[in-house]
C-alpha cells in the first residue's frame, strides 16, 4: 500500500482540531478560515481512506483511527517543531558553534574576556578554540576547520580578509641580571651581539623580529628556537639569552618576573586582529561574534592599544603605562 503524501499543514490541522474540538477554534488557532480547515481535514481522510472524526451538529469526536493517527504523527510534529526551533535559533545567531584558531597570547589574554561578554546575550553558543602559531592559524582557515582566526597582520592568503583589533608594543625581555634592568627603553640596535631566544620560523613574532634585525643590519645569535611560551620563559629565567616579545605575550604567559623594557624603534609593534574568508558567508553566530569583537570595549593591558579597521600603521603615541581604547 502506498504511503500517503501528507503535508505538515495537514498534520497540524488534524492535531489542532482534535485538541480544540471545534472547527471555529481550530481555524482561529491555525489562522485560516473554517472552509480551508474543513478542506484540509477532508483531504487527509481521503488520502488515508479513513474517517478521523465523527461529526454531529453538536459534537466532534476522534474515531479510533483518529486516535491512532495522532499517536503516530504527534511525535513527528514534536520533532519537527523542535528541530525548526533550533534552526531558527541558529539563524538568529542565538545558538551554534564558533570555531576559532588563535595565537596563544590572544587565546589566553584577549579571547576569554571577549567570549564572556558575548555569552551574556548568547548563552547557548559554544566555542571551539584551537591555539597555534600564525602559520597554523592560516592552515586551519584554509582547511576550513575554523571560520575565524585571531592572528597578526601580515601577507594575506588569496581570498582572505583581515580586521585589525589591537596594536602591541614590543619589549626586550631578559633575566634580572641583564643590564637592560637599568634602562627605560631600548632600540633594535641594543639586540646587536645578543643571544636571542627566538620563536620558530612561521610565527608572527619571528617574522617581525627577523625583518627588523635585517633592516637595521643587526647581528644576533639564534642558539635557541623555541616552540612554546613556556620554553621561552624557562630559557629567559635561566639567563641564557634575551627575547623580543609583544605585550600580550607578557600578559598571557606570566613573564612578570623578568625584565621587560619597551623597544622604542620603528616597526616595534605587532598588529593583531581577525582573519576570515572574504568570499564565503560566515555562519550567523560567527558573523555576530565578528561584529561583537569589532565593537566591544576591552581594557587593554600595558603596551596595547586599539586599532580601528583600515589603519594598521604606526601609532602616534603609545603609553608605556598602558592606553585606553580609542572611542
Amino acid at each position: 500500500m502506498p504511503v500517503p503524501d501528507l503535508t505538515l499543514q495537514q498534520l497540524r490541522a488534524v492535531r489542532t482540531l482534535a485538541a480544540s474540538g471545534s472547527f471555529t477554534k481550530a481555524a482561529a488557532a491555525e489562522h485560516i478560515s473554517q472552509s480551508v480547515l474543513s478542506r484540509r481535514i477532508k483531504e487527509v481522510e481521503r488520502l488515508l481512506r479513513v474517517r478521523l472524526f465523527d461529526r454531529t451538529t453538536r459534537q466532534l469526536d476522534l474515531t479510533a483511527e483518529g486516535h491512532a493517527f495522532l499517536l503516530m504523527t504527534g511525535a513527528v510534529l514534536d520533532d519537527v517543531d523542535m528541530r525548526l526551533s533550533r534552526f531558527m535559533s541558529y539563524v538568529a545567531a542565538q545558538s551554534g558553534t564558533i570555531a576559532v584558531a588563535a595565537l596563544p597570547s590572544l587565546a589566553a589574554a584577549v579571547l576569554p574576556g571577549v567570549m564572556r561578554g558575548f555569552m551574556l546575550d548568547h548563552p547557548e553558543v559554544e566555542f571551539e578554540i584551537i591555539d597555534g602559531a600564525a602559520d597554523e592559524v592560516v592552515e586551519r582557515l584554509e582547511g576550513g576547520t575554523v571560520e575565524l582566526g585571531l592572528t597578526a597582520h601580515g601577507d594575506l592568503p588569496d581570498g582572505f580578509c583581515f580586521t585589525p583589533l589591537l596594536r602591541e608594543r614590543f619589549y626586550g625581555v631578559a633575566h634580572h641580571s641583564h643590564p637592560w634592568l637599568a634602562r627605560n627603553s631600548i632600540s633594535w640596535a641594543d639586540f646587536n651581539g645578543e643571544t636571542v631566544v627566538a620563536t620558530r620560523p612561521g610565527t608572527s613574532i619571528r617574522a617581525i623580529t627577523d625583518a627588523a634585525f635585517s633592516k637595521h643590519s643587526i647581528s644576533v645569535s639564534h642558539h635557541f628556537n623555541a616552540c612554546s611560551a613556556a620554553t621561552i620563559r624557562g630559557l629567559l629565567r635561566a639567563g641564557v639569552g634575551v627575547a623580543a616579545l609583544p605585550a600580550l605575550e607578557l600578559r598571557g604567559f606570566g613573564l612578570d618576573d623578568l625584565v621587560a623594557v619597551p623597544v622604542d624603534s620603528p616597526g616595534a609593534t605587532r598588529v593583531t586582529g581577525v582573519m576570515y574568508r572574504c568570499s564565503q558567508d560566515l555562519s550567523p553566530v560567527a558573523a555576530r561574534f565578528l561584529d561583537f569583537m569589532r565593537a566591544t570595549e576591552i581594557d587593554p593591558p600595558r603596551g596595547v592599544s586599539r586599532v580601528h579597521e583600515g589603519h594598521t600603521g604606526e601609532p602616534d603615541t603609545l603609553s608605556h603605562a598602558g592606553v585606553q581604547f580609542a572611542e
